[in-house]
């Protein structure tokens, strides 16, 4: 009752517009990329995937016709409506160098709708959001802590379903969590949720948790939400746990609180990999095991596809610049061929640096986050390393970046105003001990 009416009051002067703004942003976020839902049910597919961001779209259509007549004026975010508005333009001479409007219509629901609905994103509604996600990715994760029970005690999936497309997928429902063929070995599955694969849940929880921190929200259920995640068997998130490990050392530094966390982590980790020691050897080590006819760790196709990645761009240096051709359809030999996609070199192969550089500039952008604020490296050290895993920006799914590169923006503005206001502060007290100085040795 205490926390209802906790809530009520926190949240309790948001207007309309405010709560239709929130939820919109939940769906923008994390509900975009569930393909185990579209492939389990097609039906949901139009509704969800088209018609809710139509219809988002035209509600804030009407929303700014109403402040443009009553104010005059509508307020919006113009740093990045600059960005968005430069993208727009580069993709424009793209199109005309590819002959092919493709680019521009993909551009319409994957960025634009996106990009226009973030021009009126506020500070506030970070927080919400946060609280929001956190309870839905709490039942996501028991949700697939309960189906891979359910597969590994050898039960059959309850539910079965096929994405189309140029690269086919097939998909499983094991009673409360979702699974792609690539993660199901025996009775062991990565349980991916609702997402399009274990990387996507763990993608979307790792986002999150770094909101969380930015939201400065509780650390011990940003840890539990990390340490679930561990059930996708996922190589990078089990590397940024580690990161987020190591920003809990520097920020406690040795206090009770880190101390719980790190023998949880060390009990949960002991306690699940000896029962399962050999299933998680063949899942998670076997990835390191070296190929004695190749000579290439067992796991990595990563490096294969950066290698494949750099022959092409070496091969013709007008990719550089504009992509890879596009057939009639628009398309490229990546939308149709695996072995290219998934490292750093992806978005210039695919889009050119005519429109790779909005990619590489949020990239950079969260590595100067790191080093000038330096309280929060782990965490922007770990959002590189998930862009470098995972080159997106330019799908359902830039949306993420772009609310990680707002509330970064904040957080850095603030970082710089208040090295500038130290740095005045100081500076008269040094010229004051400076002129002290020099009158003593006057005198003497």
């Amino acid at each position: 009752m205490e926390l209802c009416q906790e809530n009520k009051l926190k949240y309790g002067k948001f207007t309309n517009f405010d709560k239709f703004y929130i939820a919109s942003l939940f769906y923008y976020c994390f509900l975009l990329d569930v393909q185990t839902i579209h492939a389990l049910f097609p039906i949901t597919f139009l509704p969800a995937f088209y018609g809710i961001r139509f219809l988002v779209t035209g509600f804030l259509a009407v929303f700014v016709l109403q402040l443009t007549i009553l104010r005059g004026y509508v307020r919006i975010n113009k740093g990045l409506f600059v960005l968005s508005y430069m993208f727009f333009l580069l993709t424009l001479l793209s199109s005309a160098y590819h002959q092919t409007t493709y680019l521009l219509r993909i551009d319409l629901l994957n960025f634009y709708f996106i990009y226009l609905f973030f021009l009126f994103y506020k500070r506030k509604y970070l927080s919400p959001l946060v609280d929001i996600a956190s309870i839905f990715f709490f039942v996501l994760l028991i949700g697939a802590i309960i189906g891979f029970v359910y597969a590994f005690l050898g039960y059959p999936p309850t539910m079965t379903g096929t994405l189309g497309g140029a690269l086919p997928r097939s998909y499983y429902l094991y009673l409360t969590t979702g699974a792609v063929d690539g993660g199901i070995i025996g009775s062991i599955i990565r349980p991916n949720g609702i997402y399009h694969e274990p990387g996507g849940l763990s993608l979307f929880l790792c986002a999150l948790c770094f909101l969380r921190v930015f939201a400065k929200k509780n650390d011990g259920v940003t840890f539990v939400l990390m340490l679930l995640g561990n059930i996708t068997f996922s190589m990078i998130h089990m590397i940024i746990f580690a990161l987020f490990i190591l920003h809990w050392i520097v920020k406690y530094k040795m206090k009770k609180a880190l101390v719980l966390y790190v023998a949880v982590a060390f009990g949960v980790a002991l306690a699940v990999y000896l029962p399962l020691k050999e299933q998680i050897d063949d899942l998670l080590f076997a990835r390191f095991v070296i190929n004695e006819s190749t000579g290439k760790v067992q796991g990595d196709n990563r490096s294969s596809h950066l290698n494949n990645a750099l022959e092409l761009l070496k091969s013709d240096k007008t990719i550089i610049i504009w992509g890879l051709s596009r057939k009639e359809d628009g398309r490229t030999m990546m939308d149709k061929v695996w072995g290219y996609g998934e490292n750093p070199l992806a978005p210039l192969l695919k889009y050119g640096i005519m429109m790779s550089w909005l990619y590489y500039f949020y990239l950079f952008f969260f590595v100067l986050c790191g080093i000038i604020d330096r309280k929060h490296f782990f965490i922007y050290l770990s959002i590189s390393l998930m862009l470098l895993q995972r080159p997106f920006f330019h799908d359902v799914r830039s949306s993420i970046i772009l609310i990680l590169f707002i509330t970064s923006c904040d957080l850095l503005k603030n970082r710089i105003k208040h090295i500038i206001s130290v740095y005045r502060n100081n500076v008269p007290v040094q010229a004051k001990q400076w002129n002290v100085t020099i009158k003593h040795r006057y005198e003497h």
